[in-house]
C-alpha cells in the first residue's frame, strides 16, 4: 500500500509540472552602456519587451573592467560538524553581521580554488576538501554569479590574511546556532548562499 502511495504521489508531481504554462517569451537586448565604475560597476541595459514596449534596466556586477565576474561563498565544516564564520562590518546595513567566508574569484581561477583561497585569507583555516556545489546570480538584476562550496576538515592552522578593507573575526558555530542565525532579521548576509550549502550538506 505504502509502495502504491508513492508512486501516485509521484505520478501526481509529474502531471503538475508537464501541466504548468510555459515560459514568457525572453526579452530582447537592444544595447548596453556603463552607468558608473567604481568598486561596482552599475551597467544600463535597454531592452525589447515581447509586447514591443521598450524599458531601460540597471544591472550590476562587480570590477568588471578589471575580469572579474564572479565569486564563492563557503561553508566551512570542522571535524565535529560545527560551521567557521566571520563577523565583519557591511556596508550595506551598516553594522557588524554574520558571514560565510568567501570573496572574489579571480580571472582564469578554479572556482574551487579561489574557495579554498579565501577561506583560508578570511579565517586563517584550512580545509582537507572543498567542493563547488553550485552557483546562483547575486541578485534579479546582478551579472554576478555566485558559486557555493562547502569545505570539510576545516582546521585553523593556517595564516589568516586580510585585505586593508576587511576586519573578519573567526567564529565557530554549532548547526543550531548557525540556523538560528539565518532565521534571525538582519543577523547574516548572503543568506541564499547559506541555504543552499546547507541543503547541500544534508544540514537544513
Amino acid at each position: 500500500m505504502t509502495d502504491q502511495i508513492e508512486n501516485s504521489a509521484a505520478t501526481d508531481e509529474v502531471a503538475a509540472e508537464l501541466s504548468r504554462p510555459g515560459d514568457p517569451a525572453p526579452w530582447e537586448l537592444l544595447g548596453e552602456e556603463q552607468g558608473f565604475h567604481r568598486f561596482l560597476t552599475v551597467n544600463l541595459r535597454r531592452y525589447r519587451m515581447p509586447n514591443g514596449r521598450e524599458v531601460d534596466w540597471d544591472v550590476f556586477g562587480p570590477k568588471s573592467a578589471a575580469g572579474i565576474t564572479s565569486g564563492v561563498t563557503v561553508l566551512p565544516l570542522t571535524p565535529e560538524g560545527r560551521i567557521v564564520t566571520v563577523r565583519m562590518f557591511r556596508a550595506g546595513p551598516d553594522r557588524v553581521v554574520t558571514n560565510l567566508p568567501g570573496g572574489f574569484v579571480e580571472p582564469d581561477e578554479d572556482p574551487a580554488v579561489a574557495g579554498a583561497r579565501e577561506l583560508e585569507e578570511e579565517t586563517g583555516y584550512t580545509c582537507e576538501t572543498l567542493d563547488v556545489v553550485g552557483w546562483q546570480w547575486a541578485s534579479a538584476s546582478s551579472t554576478y554569479r555566485k558559486y557555493v562550496a562547502i569545505a570539510r576538515g576545516c582546521r585553523p592552522d593556517g595564516k589568516q590574511q586580510l585585505d586593508e578593507t576587511e576586519d573578519c573575526v573567526p567564529v565557530e558555530l554549532s548547526v543550531d546556532a548557525f540556523r538560528a542565525e539565518l532565521r534571525t532579521p538582519g543577523a547574516m548576509t548572503g543568506a541564499d548562499a547559506a541555504y543552499l550549502a546547507l541543503d547541500h550538506a544534508g544540514l537544513l
